[in-house]
């Protein structure tokens, strides 16, 4: 395990301690390497394992019909990947690396252990997974029932808010190692959409996105743009302490 890698996505829950981050820790074995655009699993690979993102981005897609893609998540540092096929007997999604990256890779008896063992841990998890749910669901409505504009603007502000997780001091400078292609299967567009739109952003001074990096010109008229709602995460002080 990475000894600079930083736990903060757990801490973004208020009720996390450094035993629940020790423990957590704890939880990844051996390290795997990609490069960019190296796959580490194909969807319907059997008996799926769960991985701790370690440093740099990757993206779990989906094959629909022959050969097109719809990326369904993109997981940044601290992110655990591949939960959702711990719920079957074959991988749900493809995961392939956007940038260089390297992960941990934590064995489902684990999980299992820790839900065992450390029901506070095991309650963040599940809270984690629900407000990764709540991504998809915005996601969701943004592709059915918003214009192009719109749902790249929710995706922008979606990165950074996830980004600012690991790292408080980004504001409007974002690093985004997605190519256009990757934004499309993000959104439900074509490249040449994407393009055209995201010229539309620059040109209309809201914000622009040029070689991997996102500046926000205009953050309330991207929020507005991206029609979702801006809500806080609630605290969870709900959830007991170790020592109960």
């Amino acid at each position: 395990m990475d000894a600079g890698w930083d736990y903060e996505r757990f801490k973004a829950f208020t009720c996390a301690d450094d035993d629940d981050i020790d423990t957590f820790r704890r939880l990844a074995g051996p390290t795997i390497g990609l490069k960019r655009g190296e796959i580490l699993r194909m969807q319907g690979a059997p008996d799926p394992q769960v991985y701790i993102l370690l440093s740099g981005w990757v993206a779990c897609s989906i094959i629909v019909g022959e050969s097109a893609r719809q990326i369904v998540k993109v997981h940044l540092p601290g992110d655990l990947v591949g939960m959702p096929s711990l719920a079957a007997p074959t991988a749900c999604d493809t995961i392939e690396a956007v940038s260089a990256a390297k992960l941990g890779v934590i064995e489902t008896a684990a999980i299992g252990q820790v839900f065992s063992s450390n029901p506070r841990l095991a309650a963040l998890l599940f809270l984690v997974s629900q407000q990764e749910r709540v991504v998809l669901m915005e996601r969701l409505a943004s592709i059915g029932r918003t214009s192009a504009a719109s749902r790249i603007a929710a995706l922008i502000l979606e990165l950074r808010t996830r980004l600012r997780r690991n790292d408080p001091t980004i504001e409007n400078v974002v690093p985004v190692p997605l190519t256009q292609e990757d934004i499309g299967d993000m959104t439900g567009l074509t490249p040449v959409y994407v393009n055209r739109t995201l010229r539309q952003l620059r040109t209309s001074g809201i914000a622009t996105w040029r070689r991997g990096v996102i500046t926000i010109d205009d953050r309330d008229a991207l929020a507005v743009l991206a029609a979702l709602p801006q809500s806080p995460e609630r605290d969870t002080s709900w959830i007991p302490s170790r020592r109960g």
